[in-house]
């Protein structure tokens, strides 16, 4: 015994059923009263929204025996269900990414016309119609221009760019929208009473903001939810069956990095991971609960679907936090890529570290708990005997610190000559580069750093490769300078940098082995830009000879110089 999966069984038979489009709704309802039928319909919109949902039904209130005041089919003449149990010989549906040439559609224009076997229109629709070549549009262009009477077409596509002007101009177009999640979750509850199931509402709404405004992708998570867990559902079932936490870890994990508590967030972003969850679907929610507190920030409320109880949570989260910090975490979020080569929780953490990096880089903390934290890698001893500070006004700065009554100030206090922060960054990249020196270009972090990226491909060329041809690396003041002998192996690996791809994986690498800034500055010379001493001597018999004293002459020069004398010396002959 087979039944029907749920997108088809609660597929919509009047336009009053179809979720999240009440403006197709309207229009189509009022044509379908005056009888002012198109020739053609262009449903375009994303995946799941009801756009093949609606060409059925229409096809049915064209030719409905008895349709009632609103035109709306009463699918219950013969017409109606043969088109309800798919045996109606006067609708005919294409799938235009299999049915995409050019032979296809002209085999559909000879049937077009063909009378309709007991229908009064013959309904074409074409799913998927941005597929067809353009040879199989130029086709169709033609029935479109002038189509019989008794024909009427209906496209349905997700990318209406990608159909000719001259096709959707000739077609009455609407855009579907994404299904709010709030109509998602009530049709499920709708279908959740009708087929007996037990459903905990806090499992619709995750079911909802996980379908991404497709109601056929909603319907076939809780058919799958269905059977895995049979007819009692709770939330902590649809957790598992996502693969994701609750929206709490979600919300904490934005707590603690914007208190900036880094050892709490990266022990909750591990502890995700060993769980067997997927940090990809974590990730997504992490990103949508910072892009709540941003609107919550920005006093946008009303954008908000949440529980009073959740927005009393996410307002005690921000109450501290600047507008600022809170934008610079969204924009962190979104630049994450989950590469199939790069550990799964790094990029994550490296969200958390850059984030505290930005702000203890940038200017020193105005409270003595943040001026703590941002000078804590630097011994006090270093501070004060290699770089004393001085204050505007001849004061000790720690005085100026203790001198704030509160947080809310945000004062800055800037030293003339250099701050503990500059000072830090300069013991690290002292240390950096001692330990990454000419002399050991070869040896150590640098050899595991090619051992890692030799596992990589970039866009044209294996990462890995390209550094075994460099000689030389410096490390100075955040910038890695590379020397290559060959041009050509400099230019390969800048044209490899330029791509977002292979400069992310590198920055990776470099970060995790070398223990390098997310920021790094990335310089490429040759070898002859480097030392500057002969750029333009490509041999090595020439340098060799200028080295023993000889010299470079401009033949041109020495050509037209000989030319001039020759014609200033008489004519022995």
């Amino acid at each position: 015994m087979t039944t029907q999966v749920y997108y088809r069984k609660w597929r919509p038979h009047r336009l009053t059923d179809l979720v999240g489009q009440d403006h197709v709704v309207h229009t189509l309802r009022q044509a379908l009263i005056l009888r002012r039928l198109a020739h053609a319909y262009l449903l375009c919109g994303p995946r799941g929204t009801g756009k093949t949902s609606t060409a059925r039904i229409i096809a049915m209130a064209v030719n409905c025996l008895n349709p009632d005041t609103n035109g709306e089919p009463d699918n219950t003449c013969h017409l109606c269900t043969s088109v309800l149990e798919n045996r109606s010989l006067d609708l005919i549906e294409i799938d235009a990414a299999s049915n995409r040439g050019i032979d296809e559609i002209r085999s559909l224009r000879e049937k077009t016309h063909y009378a309709p076997t007991e229908s009064n229109y013959k309904v074409y629709i074409l799913d998927e119609a941005h597929m067809l070549t353009p040879a199989a549009a130029d086709a169709l262009l033609k029935t479109l221009e002038e189509p019989p009477r008794h024909v009427i077409f209906v496209l349905a596509t997700t990318d209406p760019h990608k159909l000719p002007p001259t096709i959707t101009s000739r077609c009455q177009r609407f855009d579907f929208r994404r299904i709010p999640p709030s109509a998602i979750t009530e049709r499920l509850a709708d279908i959740a009473n009708s087929d007996g199931i037990s459903i905990e509402t806090t499992a619709l709404d995750t079911i909802a903001k996980n379908a991404t405004g497709s109601l056929r992708d909603a319907e076939n998570i809780l058919e799958q939810a269905v059977t895995s867990f049979s007819n009692e559902i709770t939330q902590e079932q649809i957790f598992q069956l996502l693969g994701i936490s609750g929206d709490d870890r979600a919300r904490l994990l934005v707590r603690y990095m914007l208190q900036k508590n880094t050892s709490k967030a990266l022990s909750l972003i591990n502890d995700i991971v060993n769980e067997g969850l997927d940090i990809r679907q974590f990730h997504r929610l992490v990103l949508e609960e910072t892009r709540e507190l941003l609107l919550l920030k920005s006093n946008a409320t009303e954008i908000l679907n949440q529980s009073k109880e959740i927005l009393e949570e996410q307002s005690v989260i921000i109450e501290s936090v600047s507008l600022e910090r809170l934008l610079r975490l969204v924009k962190l979020l979104g630049s994450v890529r989950f590469g199939y080569d790069t550990l799964g929780t790094l990029p994550l953490e490296l969200v958390v570290v850059e984030l505290n990096l930005n702000d203890s880089y940038r200017k020193t903390s105005s409270t003595p708990e943040e001026k703590e934290d941002a000078t804590s890698l630097v011994p006090p001893s270093n501070l004060e005997s290699t770089h004393p500070q001085v204050s505007p006004e001849g004061k000790d700065p720690n005085e100026q610190i203790s001198e704030i009554e509160s947080p809310s100030e945000q004062q800055t206090i800037v030293s003339p000559t250099l701050s503990p922060v500059h000072t830090k960054t300069q013991t690290v990249t002292d240390t950096l580069e001692g330990k990454y020196s000419a002399k050991e270009s070869r040896d150590g972090s640098w050899d595991e750093l090619i051992r890692v990226l030799s596992r990589t491909k970039g866009r044209r060329f294996n990462l890995g490769a390209l550094l075994r041809a460099c000689n030389y690396h410096e490390l100075k003041e955040n910038t890695l300078t590379m020397e290559f002998t060959h041009r050509s192996s400099m230019e390969r690996i800048r044209e490899e940098m330029d791509y977002p791809e292979s400069r992310r994986a590198f920055l990776e690498a470099t970060t995790n082995i070398m223990g390098t800034s997310p920021s790094l500055t990335l310089a490429f010379k040759t070898t002859a830009e480097i030392h500057d001493k002969h750029p333009k001597s490509e041999s090595a018999l020439v340098t060799a000879a200028m080295n023993m004293g000889g010299k470079i002459l401009n033949t041109d020069e020495t050509i037209k110089k000989d030319r001039i004398n020759s014609l200033k010396e008489p004519d022995n002959e």
